[in-house]
Protein backbone atom coordinates (compact mmCIF):
# COMPACT_ATOMS: atom_id res chain seq x y z
CA UNK A 1 0.00 0.00 0.00
CA UNK A 2 2.98 2.48 0.88
CA UNK A 3 4.46 1.62 -2.28
CA UNK A 4 1.21 2.54 -4.57
CA UNK A 5 1.07 6.14 -2.10
CA UNK A 6 4.65 6.91 -3.04
CA UNK A 7 4.11 5.69 -6.81
CA UNK A 8 1.07 7.83 -6.85
CA UNK A 9 2.95 11.18 -4.93
CA UNK A 10 5.85 11.27 -7.89
CA UNK A 11 3.21 10.77 -10.28
CA UNK A 12 1.83 13.94 -9.44
CA UNK A 13 4.89 15.68 -8.71
CA UNK A 14 6.31 15.07 -12.36
CA UNK A 15 2.29 16.23 -13.69
CA UNK A 16 3.15 19.27 -11.23
CA UNK A 17 6.35 19.71 -12.80
CA UNK A 18 4.93 20.77 -16.38
CA UNK A 19 2.40 23.31 -14.64
CA UNK A 20 4.89 24.80 -12.28
CA UNK A 21 4.34 28.88 -11.68
CA UNK A 22 7.86 30.56 -11.97
CA UNK A 23 7.62 33.62 -9.76
CA UNK A 24 10.00 36.73 -10.87
CA UNK A 25 7.97 39.63 -8.99
CA UNK A 26 5.86 39.28 -5.58
CA UNK A 27 6.11 39.55 -1.60
CA UNK A 28 7.01 37.15 0.29
CA UNK A 29 6.32 37.15 4.49
CA UNK A 30 8.17 35.25 6.41
CA UNK A 31 8.84 34.84 10.23
CA UNK A 32 11.95 33.18 11.55
CA UNK A 33 13.43 32.07 15.71
CA UNK A 34 16.76 31.94 16.62
CA UNK A 35 17.53 29.59 19.15
CA UNK A 36 20.76 30.02 20.83
CA UNK A 37 22.60 27.12 21.62
CA UNK A 38 21.94 24.74 24.73
CA UNK A 39 25.31 24.96 26.38
CA UNK A 40 27.25 27.47 28.02
CA UNK A 41 28.42 30.23 25.27
CA UNK A 42 32.35 29.50 24.12
CA UNK A 43 35.05 31.75 24.68
CA UNK A 44 35.08 35.15 22.04
CA UNK A 45 37.74 34.01 19.32
CA UNK A 46 40.55 35.95 20.96
CA UNK A 47 40.46 34.06 23.56
CA UNK A 48 39.45 36.61 26.15
CA UNK A 49 35.85 36.65 28.04
CA UNK A 50 32.71 35.48 26.93
CA UNK A 51 30.03 35.87 24.03
CA UNK A 52 26.66 37.63 25.88
CA UNK A 53 23.93 35.09 26.30
CA UNK A 54 20.54 35.80 24.73
CA UNK A 55 17.06 34.41 24.89
CA UNK A 56 15.15 33.28 21.73
CA UNK A 57 15.50 36.26 19.18
CA UNK A 58 11.98 36.22 17.22
CA UNK A 59 12.25 38.05 13.84
CA UNK A 60 9.31 38.56 10.87
CA UNK A 61 10.29 39.87 7.77
CA UNK A 62 9.23 40.40 4.14
CA UNK A 63 10.59 40.39 1.20
CA UNK A 64 10.19 42.19 -2.54
CA UNK A 65 11.67 40.68 -5.35
CA UNK A 66 11.50 41.58 -8.91
CA UNK A 67 13.57 40.17 -11.63
CA UNK A 68 15.99 39.05 -9.80
CA UNK A 69 16.58 42.24 -7.28
CA UNK A 70 15.46 41.06 -3.65
CA UNK A 71 14.42 43.74 -0.85
CA UNK A 72 13.58 42.61 2.70
CA UNK A 73 12.82 43.90 5.77
CA UNK A 74 13.90 42.32 9.38
CA UNK A 75 11.47 43.63 12.47
CA UNK A 76 13.27 41.82 15.12
CA UNK A 77 10.78 43.90 17.82
CA UNK A 78 13.94 46.02 18.68
CA UNK A 79 14.86 47.19 15.62
CA UNK A 80 14.92 47.05 12.12
CA UNK A 81 17.47 46.20 8.67
CA UNK A 82 17.17 46.08 5.60
CA UNK A 83 18.91 43.85 3.24
CA UNK A 84 19.07 44.85 -0.22
CA UNK A 85 20.32 42.42 -3.60
CA UNK A 86 21.23 43.55 -7.34
CA UNK A 87 21.62 41.03 -10.16
CA UNK A 88 22.88 43.19 -12.14
CA UNK A 89 25.98 43.81 -10.00
CA UNK A 90 25.30 40.73 -7.58
CA UNK A 91 25.78 43.13 -4.74
CA UNK A 92 24.18 42.70 -1.31
CA UNK A 93 23.72 45.72 0.99
CA UNK A 94 22.74 45.64 4.66
CA UNK A 95 22.02 48.67 6.17
CA UNK A 96 21.15 49.29 10.04
CA UNK A 97 21.03 51.71 12.66
CA UNK A 98 22.98 51.32 15.93
CA UNK A 99 23.55 53.59 18.51
CA UNK A 100 21.81 56.69 16.67
CA UNK A 101 23.99 55.59 13.64
CA UNK A 102 23.14 54.55 10.33
CA UNK A 103 25.29 52.47 9.19
CA UNK A 104 25.66 49.67 6.34
CA UNK A 105 28.40 47.50 4.36
CA UNK A 106 27.80 45.51 1.03
CA UNK A 107 29.33 42.40 -0.35
CA UNK A 108 30.16 41.43 -4.01
CA UNK A 109 32.06 38.94 -6.26
CA UNK A 110 35.25 41.36 -5.68
CA UNK A 111 34.73 41.94 -1.98
CA UNK A 112 34.26 37.79 -1.47
CA UNK A 113 37.46 37.66 -2.99
CA UNK A 114 39.33 39.80 -0.80
CA UNK A 115 38.34 37.84 2.29
CA UNK A 116 38.91 34.40 1.06
CA UNK A 117 42.23 35.22 0.25
CA UNK A 118 42.64 37.56 3.54
CA UNK A 119 43.83 40.18 1.70
CA UNK A 120 42.77 43.13 4.10
CA UNK A 121 43.63 41.93 7.36
CA UNK A 122 45.63 38.87 6.59
CA UNK A 123 43.58 37.25 9.71
CA UNK A 124 40.24 36.95 8.01
CA UNK A 125 39.55 34.24 5.85
CA UNK A 126 36.92 32.14 4.33
CA UNK A 127 36.70 28.28 3.11
CA UNK A 128 34.47 27.93 0.39
CA UNK A 129 32.62 24.42 0.81
CA UNK A 130 30.43 23.43 -1.87
CA UNK A 131 29.18 19.53 -1.56
CA UNK A 132 27.65 16.90 -3.94
CA UNK A 133 23.73 17.11 -2.80
CA UNK A 134 21.16 14.74 -2.81
CA UNK A 135 17.39 15.41 -2.33
CA UNK A 136 15.22 12.61 -1.32
CA UNK A 137 11.25 14.01 -1.84
CA UNK A 138 8.69 12.42 0.26
CA UNK A 139 4.74 11.65 0.54
CA UNK A 140 4.34 13.78 3.67
CA UNK A 141 2.03 16.38 3.79
CA UNK A 142 0.23 19.41 5.65
CA UNK A 143 -0.50 23.02 4.14
CA UNK A 144 1.46 26.06 4.86
CA UNK A 145 0.37 29.51 4.12
CA UNK A 146 -2.58 28.41 2.18
CA UNK A 147 -0.25 26.28 -0.02
CA UNK A 148 0.07 22.07 -0.07
CA UNK A 149 3.64 21.41 1.07
CA UNK A 150 5.88 18.25 0.85
CA UNK A 151 8.63 16.81 3.03
CA UNK A 152 11.76 16.74 1.29
CA UNK A 153 15.07 15.65 2.76
CA UNK A 154 18.71 17.34 1.35
CA UNK A 155 21.55 14.56 2.23
CA UNK A 156 25.37 15.95 1.75
CA UNK A 157 28.87 15.60 3.56
CA UNK A 158 30.10 18.49 5.61
CA UNK A 159 33.92 19.08 5.30
CA UNK A 160 34.68 16.71 7.97
CA UNK A 161 33.12 14.25 6.11
CA UNK A 162 29.96 13.75 8.31
CA UNK A 163 26.50 13.15 6.48
CA UNK A 164 24.16 16.06 7.04
CA UNK A 165 20.27 15.26 6.53
CA UNK A 166 18.34 18.69 6.21
CA UNK A 167 14.46 18.34 6.33
CA UNK A 168 11.74 20.84 4.81
CA UNK A 169 8.73 21.27 3.77
CA UNK A 170 8.02 22.65 0.33
CA UNK A 171 4.98 23.69 -2.17
CA UNK A 172 5.70 22.38 -5.72
CA UNK A 173 3.44 24.94 -6.90
CA UNK A 174 5.42 27.13 -8.10
CA UNK A 175 9.68 28.33 -7.80
CA UNK A 176 11.65 31.28 -7.57
CA UNK A 177 12.91 33.27 -11.24
CA UNK A 178 16.51 33.05 -12.21
CA UNK A 179 19.01 34.83 -10.33
CA UNK A 180 16.64 34.52 -6.68
CA UNK A 181 18.82 33.24 -3.78
CA UNK A 182 17.55 31.62 -1.18
CA UNK A 183 19.96 31.79 0.96
CA UNK A 184 19.09 35.91 1.15
CA UNK A 185 15.80 34.60 2.66
CA UNK A 186 16.58 32.51 5.01
CA UNK A 187 19.64 33.79 6.88
CA UNK A 188 21.75 30.88 6.53
CA UNK A 189 23.27 28.74 3.28
CA UNK A 190 21.71 25.42 2.72
CA UNK A 191 23.83 23.17 0.68
CA UNK A 192 21.54 22.04 -2.73
CA UNK A 193 18.78 24.53 -1.73
CA UNK A 194 18.43 25.71 -5.16
CA UNK A 195 18.26 22.58 -7.04
CA UNK A 196 14.65 21.88 -5.03
CA UNK A 197 12.04 21.53 -7.21
CA UNK A 198 9.45 23.87 -5.55
CA UNK A 199 9.97 26.47 -3.11
CA UNK A 200 10.94 25.91 0.40
CA UNK A 201 8.09 27.21 2.87
CA UNK A 202 9.33 25.72 6.56
CA UNK A 203 12.56 24.07 7.88
CA UNK A 204 14.88 23.93 10.93
CA UNK A 205 18.52 24.65 10.68
CA UNK A 206 20.74 23.54 13.68
CA UNK A 207 24.44 25.34 13.20
CA UNK A 208 27.64 23.24 14.41
CA UNK A 209 27.39 25.49 17.93
CA UNK A 210 24.47 23.93 18.48
CA UNK A 211 22.17 26.99 17.53
CA UNK A 212 18.77 27.28 15.90
CA UNK A 213 17.07 28.80 13.27
CA UNK A 214 13.51 28.15 11.97
CA UNK A 215 12.41 29.61 9.30
CA UNK A 216 8.26 29.68 8.08
CA UNK A 217 6.28 31.07 5.34
CA UNK A 218 3.52 32.82 6.57
CA UNK A 219 2.13 34.98 3.10
CA UNK A 220 2.85 34.88 -0.25
CA UNK A 221 1.22 37.63 -2.54
CA UNK A 222 1.93 36.70 -5.95
CA UNK A 223 0.22 38.87 -7.62
CA UNK A 224 1.99 42.39 -6.24
CA UNK A 225 3.18 44.86 -8.43
CA UNK A 226 6.45 46.47 -7.38
CA UNK A 227 7.84 49.76 -7.39
CA UNK A 228 11.69 49.88 -9.03
CA UNK A 229 11.95 52.31 -6.54
CA UNK A 230 11.73 49.63 -3.87
CA UNK A 231 15.03 48.69 -4.55
CA UNK A 232 16.50 52.20 -4.42
CA UNK A 233 19.30 52.26 -1.31
CA UNK A 234 18.25 55.52 0.78
CA UNK A 235 20.62 57.97 1.33
CA UNK A 236 22.01 58.64 4.48
CA UNK A 237 23.80 56.09 5.46
CA UNK A 238 27.53 54.87 6.00
CA UNK A 239 28.14 52.15 3.77
CA UNK A 240 31.17 50.51 3.68
CA UNK A 241 33.16 47.02 2.22
CA UNK A 242 32.09 44.11 4.36
CA UNK A 243 35.89 43.47 4.04
CA UNK A 244 36.21 47.04 6.18
CA UNK A 245 33.51 46.32 8.78
CA UNK A 246 34.95 43.05 9.58
CA UNK A 247 38.68 44.94 9.87
CA UNK A 248 36.86 46.71 12.29
CA UNK A 249 37.21 44.10 15.17
CA UNK A 250 39.92 42.01 15.81
CA UNK A 251 39.97 39.79 12.85
CA UNK A 252 41.28 36.50 13.94
CA UNK A 253 38.51 34.57 13.08
CA UNK A 254 37.22 32.72 10.20
CA UNK A 255 33.89 31.95 8.48
CA UNK A 256 32.57 28.89 6.47
CA UNK A 257 30.66 28.94 3.57
CA UNK A 258 27.71 26.48 2.55
CA UNK A 259 28.80 23.35 5.54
Amino acid sequence: MKKIINTFFLITCFATAFSQEVLTEGIIEMRMRITPPESDAPPSPDGGGNVMRFGDLDMKSRMFFKNGNMKTENDMGMGKNYSYYHADTKTTTTLMEMMGKKMGFYSNEEEMKKLMAGADSGKTKIQAYKPETFIEYLSDSKVIAGFTCYKAVIRYKNSKGEEIQQQLWYTPEFKMGEGMRMSGMMRSEVPGINKLKGFPMEMEMVQRNGMKIFYEVTKIDKNAKIDDKVFEIPKGYDIKPQSEMMRGGNGNFQFRVGG
